[in-house]
């Protein structure tokens, strides 16, 4: 959920306390709540701004109800062909071993990460790679880039949109 959808979750939330808290205080006997209430709807205006908030508090009840019910867009597979006999999928988890097997083709990778996502162009894949520093960032790269591509076009039968690669350290080899 969105940092806006968090914020606007825990507003409602409080608002519903409070107007639970009076309900249940005017079903003990205090009818303080009541009172205010009157009062807040004795003249015109404020009954306006009350039926304002009530639309208010409705709409946000209504965006909360339709962002609960809506469908997670994380994708724990990734369609390969759909045709009359079925569909094929590979899960996230066997693509990230076809692209640990394409990085072990590369010479100078001491250690990966990959994060894969879907997208209607294809793959996108990022690498958070270790590298050993005798070899050249941008050649390392590109040939990380080229062979994770090819086995998962190969191996997969995927398409791959883009393969993005993050060097994170270096791995120092003490002589």
């Amino acid at each position: 959920m969105p940092v806006i959808g968090r914020l606007v979750l825990l507003v409602y939330n409080l608002l519903m306390l409070v107007i639970s808290g009076a309900v249940v205080a005017v079903s003990m006997g205090w009818f303080a709540p009541l009172a205010y209430y009157d009062m807040a709807v004795s003249t015109p205006e404020n009954k306006i701004i009350m039926g304002t908030v009530g639309i208010i508090i409705g709409i946000i009840a209504l965006i909360m109800l339709i962002w609960g019910l809506k469908p997670s867009n994380r994708t724990d597979a990734v369609t390969v062909e759909k045709g009359l006999a079925g569909e094929v999928s590979i899960s996230i988890a066997a693509i990230k071993v076809i692209i640990m097997k394409a990085v072990k083709q590369v010479e100078g990778v001491k250690d990966i990460k990959s994060v894969v996502s879907s997208t209607a162009g294809g793959l996108i894949v990022k690498l958070h790679i270790m590298i050993n520093p005798e070899h050249t960032v941008p050649e390392l790269a590109q040939s990380l880039q080229a062979a994770v591509k090819d086995n998962l076009e190969k191996i997969g039968g995927l398409q791959v949109a883009e393969i993005k690669v993050l060097v994170d350290d270096f791995n120092v080899v003490s002589k």
